[in-house]
């Protein structure tokens, strides 16, 4: 008798439809955003060695336009450099009109005057915050091209790596 009920009970299964269902897609939050910057010294600290090494810190300020708003650009540097050559280390800040903001590591290296270089986004405020995301920067004194892919999230986004001093 059971095994009578265990085998109609499995021909019902078998009879059932199949469904087939495709994966469910998560939708992207992700976005590009290139931020064209102007950028003009405020003050810093360089240090000059034998062999044409240079080293130090600086800061640096401008503008840019961040969708259809402006934006100003808060930019510190580091670098090392043997006869203008070396590894740049930066942390960039930018700050919508509507307070909206990303901030920004940047690793790179300079060349003939010319950086290039990744950046992770450290986080954001506002309407940016949780942000993650990662872009590439060029650049060359007084400006710097941005571009950046964006990804919002909710709560804060833990950087990759120790900034200290």
């Amino acid at each position: 008798m059971a095994l009578r009920r265990y085998v109609a009970i499995a021909a019902a299964l078998v009879a059932l439809p199949v469904l087939v269902c495709a994966p469910v897609q998560a939708q992207s939050t992700a976005k590009t955003l290139v931020f064209d910057v102007e950028l003009r010294p405020v003050g810093s600290d360089g240090y000059e060695l034998p062999g044409d090494v240079t080293y130090g810190q600086g800061r640096l300020v401008g503008t840019t336009t961040w969708g259809r708003r402006a934006a100003n650009v808060d930019w510190m540097c580091s670098h090392i450099a043997t006869d203008g050559t070396g590894p740049v280390s930066d942390l960039v800040t930018i700050t919508r009109s509507d307070g909206a903001v990303l901030a920004l590591a940047v690793s790179g290296w300079v060349t003939d005057g010319r950086l290039r270089g990744t950046v992770e986004i450290i986080g954001g405020r506002g309407a940016y915050r949780g942000a993650t995301g990662t872009g590439t920067v060029v650049g060359r004194s007084g400006e710097a091209l941005l571009s950046l892919t964006v990804t919002q999230g909710s709560g804060r986004a833990a950087p990759r790596h120790g900034i200290g001093c």
